[in-house]
């Protein structure tokens, strides 16, 4: 039986996204989806692969210095940018990425915490260039992890970032994320200071409902707009 989902339907389809498959030269099914931002511009999101090295690493040095400061490792190097895409599947992890004129502007991670006790739990991570950053590209970002994440049974999802990144704190708590732990002085910035290291976490229900709430709402603006 075909059970409708609406949440899902907007996420994958959509009035402003449109799906379309394409193999690439191992003959691998790829799937993008272009969707359309709140200034009108279009964006194609699908899965990063071997032959987006370049690409990946121009995206993380056009960041602002700022914005590379916490991450966890110095994008600045070619070799770990290209580390961190050609071991995509020995670590389990899923990378998807939005594209804009064939250039990254959005960067997005589910990594998957394997067997045992940690079995239906990912960690998510999304970074957003600076230029497209308040256009709802990270809420659709988070959408499409929120998919991966349903299609692999995760029931948690977990974020972790360093305390002055007080944006993106802001952000997932809208997100429905709630702080779970502060561990002190526990990793180190680029520039090797100490700093505390926030664990956010959420249910992938309570994202789900703050997912339908936001595209609803959006949905419903785009309805009325076309009424008048």
């Amino acid at each position: 039986m075909f059970l409708f989902h609406p949440v899902l339907n907007l996420l994958s389809v959509g009035k402003n996204s449109l799906v379309v498959t394409h193999y690439n030269n191992r003959g691998e099914t790829i799937m993008k989806k272009i969707k359309t931002l709140k200034d009108g511009t279009e964006v194609i999101i699908r899965p990063l692969t071997n032959n987006d090295v370049e690409k990946s690493f121009q995206f993380f040095q056009e960041l602002p210095p700022e914005d590379r400061e916490y991450l966890r490792v110095d994008v600045t190097k070619r070799d770990l940018v290209e580390k961190r895409i050609l071991t995509m599947k020995g670590k389990n992890v899923k990378r998807i990425a939005a594209f804009c004129d064939d250039k990254i502007v959005a960067d997005a991670a589910l990594e998957l915490e394997g067997v045992g006790w940690k079995a239906g739990v990912a960690e998510m991570r999304i970074i957003i260039a600076r230029s497209f950053q308040r256009k709802g590209l990270g809420i659709i970002m988070a959408g499409e992890l929120y998919l991966l994440a349903q299609k692999e049974k995760i029931e948690e999802l977990v974020v972790k970032m360093m305390k002055p990144q007080k944006g993106a704190q802001s952000i997932f708590h809208k997100l429905g994320f709630h702080h779970d732990m502060i561990l002190s002085n526990y990793v180190k910035d680029l520039h090797g200071h100490k700093q505390d290291l926030i664990i956010m976490r959420c249910s992938l229900t309570e994202l789900w409902q703050e997912l339908e709430d936001y595209f609803y709402e959006k949905d419903m603006r785009h309805a009325v707009t076309h009424m008048f």
